[in-house]
């Protein structure tokens, strides 16, 4: 059987996508209380293939979060969402 290609994105589209989440992260610095936005922020940088900033915005929200098991089960997940081809 035919298997489907995985979508890809064009460069605009990349860059869109990279403006949201610069977008999203300014956000969250100006206004942390929002775990489900920390929780899309990770996740978008693990989709990206940015470790390194999913490394950084995975140990700032679990030390703002702490204390929410909930949250923290999220973030965790989330860090472990496999990159884009």
């Amino acid at each position: 059987p035919a298997q489907l290609a995985e979508p890809q994105l064009g460069e605009g589209q990349l860059a869109a996508v990279r403006g949201m989440v610069a977008t999203l992260a300014a956000r969250l610095e100006a206004a942390p209380d929002d775990p489900e936005g920390w929780v899309r922020l990770v996740r978008s940088y693990a989709v990206l293939g940015d470790g390194a900033k999913r490394d950084e915005a995975l140990t700032k929200a679990k030390a703002r979060y702490a204390d929410q098991p909930d949250v923290l089960k999220a973030l965790d997940l989330a860090a472990k969402t496999e990159p884009m081809r």
